[in-house]
């Protein structure tokens, strides 16, 4: 296990050392910064409205062509989702118009893309000349973007690494630290970014035979596709804590199954603290505290050793070890 003492997770700035992966060209969409201003919400003929799903809820939908609205309204209710669904916004455009749209120049081939700003997909009005993925199938990645932008992976961005539980299943943390994945990079390493790859994860809950595009590192498999049900369904939103009692020096078991904030504190002076996995030290204090705002763990179950050592001259007294870390 990495604890990067670091503000934010210092991201690889040379050339990634990146595992096989398919060709781009099947599939590419972009997740923008700023708010969508597509021209296609002042174009002539298009209106705005709410139109309803099959669960009660409503989106906003803003198309020439109403049916295509409700036909659209209608297949994003089906796909598993919260009640984030109804923040979502749906601009839907000419599939040539597109890549320029979502601010793509001439050749990118942009298929869709999302903000999180404004919580708005633009997406084509039918399958683009020339691609093999289906309408359906963008939109559902799509949406993967927006269950991002409504689920937390504190203190790291869930639109770029992935919701929590998803993202430590797949050690994108500690790949992230080893060079093997560029959290939102939209650009050269965009297979190899895992707010993409959780996208495609997503939309594989509902078309599961679509090939997989992106970095071979995060394919998905029974284990990943369970992690990102619970994302969907039971978000993660705090962190948990466990406290320990004990006299003189003691040692104590504790598991990480999530990357996030670690917190090891001592209520009583005198002792020394010990981190410790896998049998190596990851750290030691004479102080009451060790903190990490972010903890990557190196496998899915990371087995921790809390060591307590009284330190010479330190008269016993019953102390409390409060352990505060993602889950």
């Amino acid at each position: 296990m990495r604890l990067p003492r670091s503000a934010a997770l210092c991201l690889p700035a040379a050339a990634l050392a990146l595992p096989a992966t398919a060709s781009a060209a099947g599939f590419k969409d972009r997740v923008l910064t700023g708010a969508v201003k597509a021209h296609a919400a002042q174009a002539p003929g298009s209106t705005t409205a709410r139109y309803p799903t099959a669960d009660g809820k409503t989106i906003e939908v803003t198309a020439a062509d109403p049916a295509i609205a409700q036909q659209y309204a209608t297949l994003v209710g089906t796909f598993p989702h919260g009640d984030e669904i109804s923040a979502l916004k749906m601009v839907v455009v000419a599939a040539d118009k597109v890549n320029s749209e979502c601010g793509g120049t001439d050749g990118d081939g942009i298929l869709a893309c999302y903000s999180s700003d404004d919580q708005t997909m633009i997406v084509p009005d039918s399958q683009a000349t020339g691609s093999d993925v289906s309408v359906d199938y963008v939109i559902a990645h799509e949406y993967g973007h927006h269950i991002a932008a409504h689920r937390s992976n504190a203190p790291l961005e869930a639109l770029d690494f992935g919701p929590k539980r998803w993202s430590s299943y797949e050690l994108v943390c500690s790949n992230t630290l080893d060079g093997k994945l560029a959290p939102g990079d939209e650009g050269a390493n965009y297979l190899a970014n895992p707010g993409e790859a959780w996208a495609e994860t997503y939309a594989r809950l509902i078309y599961p035979t679509e090939a997989w595009r992106f970095t071979s590192l995060l394919k998905p498999t029974g284990g990943s596709f369970l992690s990102a049900q619970a994302d969907v369904s039971e978000p993660w939103t705090q962190r948990t804590s466990q406290t320990f009692t004990g006299t003189g020096s003691q040692s104590f078991k504790l598991p990480l199954t999530l990357d996030g904030a670690f917190t090891v504190q001592i209520d009583k002076p005198g002792y020394q603290l010990v981190v410790k996995s896998g049998g190596k030290v990851i750290d030691r204090t004479d102080n009451k505290r060790i903190h990490y705002r972010i903890a990557c763990r190196d496998r899915r179950t990371e087995n921790l050793t809390l060591k307590v050592i009284k330190r010479a001259g330190t008269t016993s007294k019953n102390y409390s070890l409060k352990a505060s870390y993602a889950g």
